[in-house]
């Protein structure tokens, strides 16, 4: 089992077509996107999750989680562990947590800014990020609108 730390707005990828991103963190919450090929699975405590279908093909599930919550995705088990704070809102989408992955050796488990590196220095396109830094966007828009 890997254990990465991660913060919000980053990202691990599971092999080369699958990415989970830590879009928001709340007190007792963590809401994690999963952008998957249409052939791999995601289940959530035991349950299927349904996925919403992008123009590409490609399935985002999101998941909201709390501490020591584990889902799958395909033959890979995620757990995420954080800390629940009472900070302000600021100090604590700063604050990191850990996603272990326990993924069959077949599979690699890469950092976002490692699998970045290893595209860029093989030549190879990176991938599209629009959709991600989108609903980033459009969730701090609306959370922005709620405050008000």
């Amino acid at each position: 089992m890997l254990t990465l730390t991660r913060r919000v707005g980053e990202s691990i990828y599971l092999g080369d077509d699958t990415c989970l991103t830590v879009y928001d963190r709340l007190r007792y919450h963590v809401l994690i996107g999963v952008l998957a090929p249409e052939r791999m699975a995601v289940a959530c405590n035991a349950h299927a999750v349904r996925p919403a279908t992008l123009p590409g093909g490609e399935r985002f599930y999101l998941l909201t989680l709390l501490s020591g919550d584990e889902f799958t995705v395909g033959d890979a088990r995620v757990l995420v562990r954080f800390r629940s704070t009472f900070l302000s809102a600021q100090s604590m989408q700063r604050r990191q947590m850990k996603v272990s992955v326990d993924a069959p050796g077949s599979i690699p488990v890469w950092r976002e800014e490692v699998y970045l590196d290893r595209l860029a220095a093989s030549g190879l396109r990176l991938p599209p990020a629009p959709f991600s830094s989108w609903l980033h966007r459009a969730n701090r828009a609306v959370s922005a609108r709620m405050a008000a």
